[in-house]
């Protein structure tokens, strides 16, 4: 990508048949590039990340929001014409840190934003107010509520306060009041302590960036710099987004294919368990090949297999192998009689619950390894060998699940949007020669593409 321009198009061509939720209608999630910003690579990947958070759900991981681009000077104008209530603006260089739980319930910017737009404040943003200065609200991250705003005059949103009331307290230093009261303005809400351990700004460092997203892009994320002190807290926010973890349940629900079909092979990630479950729905009895970019989660797919453990046993194991990330994700999950485990997360409940009874995969399991033949393929599927595939799958009747790989967190991390596009559509293109082909994929930015090719 040559500019931000360019890169804009792109995304709004990838999701020109994105339809916004009704229950998101009346937000706008607008993401703001500052007018003298050099671009490079750094800030492509700045920008690529900014814009993905805020995609759709609470975590970014889903589609819907209404999402904007403009210019930092074109802020005014574009909020002056829109038909929204409240408006998320954040500036290419945002990053959030999508991990944090309360009450088994994922709180994050994004949910702090729902809950602003219900609260009837006027604004919440990073206030500075030094003492003897003009006071201002820092372009980085502004909640607004736009009606309000264009009550009062639709005051510019850079302007400078001499004229002002504010709390004794300080978030930190001397500058950062939690709340401030200009005169004729209604009070603006600081970000709060907790609110600020939820995001990071890049400020546009740009040796630090582009060192570290050239890492990110070679895949060798231990040479991160995390240091807080020399990158403001980014790369540290961003870390979560950078972890590679086993998955013992699909993050997605498995939907079944209406259609009959006799299927010659299925070819499959190792994470979850639908490979089992879609197997089982069809009664399949061909090739099935499991494919990870990483031999240690073919292995522990394998183990699983051969073994036939139960999701009792693998929800243990999954804790054992993802403890070096810190991610210890059956926490969310508890034991309860005869059902195994059940999700304290209605959500991550509904989706397991989805691919039917859960002391059923043990008979899944033995019935796919006594009947199947199966494969392990070391595979990187945004960068694979095509001629492998090809050879495996031309002319044969083919069940392809590329799951949320193209959308995945760390693929977002690591590839460019571009990147993702033009893989995408080789993998679609290279599938068209099959004799059959039912395409199970996510694209790169969000939307669900289940059917036939």
């Amino acid at each position: 990508m040559n500019s931000f321009d360019e890169w804009v198009c792109l995304f709004k061509k990838e999701t020109e048949e994105v339809k916004i939720r009704k229950e998101f209608a009346h937000l706008l999630f607008l993401v703001v590039y500052p007018d003298d910003l050099k671009w490079d690579f750094g800030v492509e990947k700045q920008t690529q990340t900014t814009t993905v958070l805020i995609s759709g759900g609470v975590t970014g991981a889903s589609h819907g929001h209404d999402i904007q681009f403009c210019r930092r000077s074109q802020v005014d104008s574009l909020l002056l014409e829109c038909k929204h209530t409240h408006a998320m603006i954040v500036s290419v260089g945002v990053v959030f840190d999508m991990g944090k739980f309360h009450r088994h319930e994922r709180i994050t910017p994004i949910s702090d934003f729902y809950e602003f737009a219900e609260s009837g404040e006027y604004c919440k943003a990073h206030i500075i107010a030094k003492p003897d200065k003009p006071a201002f609200l820092h372009h980085q991250h502004i909640n607004l509520n736009i009606a309000m705003w264009k009550s009062i005059g639709v005051p510019p949103l850079n302007e400078t306060w001499k004229e002002y009331e504010r709390s004794d307290e300080n978030h930190h230093d001397d500058y950062t009041p939690f709340w401030l009261e200009p005169k004729d303005r209604p009070r603006i809400q600081n970000f709060t302590t907790i609110e600020r351990t939820r995001k990071a700004f890049s400020y546009y460092r740009t040796e630090i960036q582009n060192l570290n997203w050239k890492y990110i892009a070679n895949k060798e994320y231990w040479k991160v710099d995390i240091n807080k002190d020399t990158c403001d807290n980014y790369f540290d926010r961003f870390r979560g987004r950078m972890e590679s973890a086993f998955y013992v349940v699909n993050n997605e629900t498995v939907r079944p294919i209406e259609e009959e079909v006799n299927f010659d092979l299925i070819i499959s990630p190792t994470a979850g368990y639908s490979t089992e479950v879609f197997v089982n729905a069809m009664d399949f009895r061909g090739e099935v090949i499991f494919y990870d970019y990483t031999q240690y989660h073919l292995d522990i797919k394998r183990q699983i297999i051969e073994m036939n453990m139960s999701l009792k046993d693998i929800f243990m194991l999954e804790r054992i192998v993802n403890f070096e990330y810190n991610r210890p994700r059956s926490d969310a999950w508890r034991q309860s009689g005869k059902s195994g485990f059940v999700g304290t997360n209605p959500v991550a409940y509904a989706r397991t619950k989805s691919m039917g009874a859960m002391d059923e995969l043990q008979g899944m399991q033995e019935k796919m390894y006594n009947t199947c033949e199966i494969e392990y393929w070391l595979l990187d599927l945004i960068t694979p060998d095509y001629n492998k595939i090809l050879e495996k799958v031309k002319g044969k009747n083919v069940f392809f699940n590329a799951s949320n790989i193209f959308s995945y967190h760390m693929t977002h991390a690591t590839y460019t949007l571009e990147e993702l596009a033009s893989s995408y559509y080789k993998l679609k293109d290279l599938l068209s020669q099959t004799k059959t082909c039912y395409f199970r994929a996510h694209k790169p930015t969000k939307q669900q593409n289940y059917g036939w090719l």
